[in-house]
């Protein structure tokens, strides 16, 4: 993408700018989605998969926000989803002590691997 993608509305499909904060809007709306802040650019950006479904500007930036348009078969976040996630991510963090490289299988097994092939 090209920061003018990241930086500028896009034009049809899109709600009007409006001033403020708009994560909360946003992600009520598209709760799947994930945000990726760019410092550089003083913008968050709002994706759900690979579709951009939000920009927020902010910092030296007037604060302003938009959002994709739902389409029309768009369905709320279903009651308890939030919460199972965070379940979830709580078994995993009590697994693993927190540490990413608990599920990474050990070096000398992957060395082990290399070497057989």
């Amino acid at each position: 993408m090209r920061d003018t993608e990241l930086t500028e509305r896009p034009g049809r499909g899109w709600t009007r700018w409006a001033e403020g904060v708009g994560e909360y809007e946003i992600e009520r709306t598209w709760w799947q989605a994930r945000v990726l802040h760019f410092p550089k650019l003083n913008v968050s950006v709002w994706f759900d998969g690979s579709q951009m479904v939000g920009l927020e500007h902010w910092g030296f930036r007037e604060p302003k926000w938009c959002m994709r348009i739902p389409p029309s078969d768009w369905k709320p976040m279903p009651a308890g989803y939030r919460l199972e996630s965070e379940q979830v991510w709580l078994l995993w963090h009590a697994a693993t002590g927190g540490r990413q490289s608990a599920l990474r299988p050990p070096i000398r097994s992957y060395r082990r691997c290399r070497q057989r092939i």
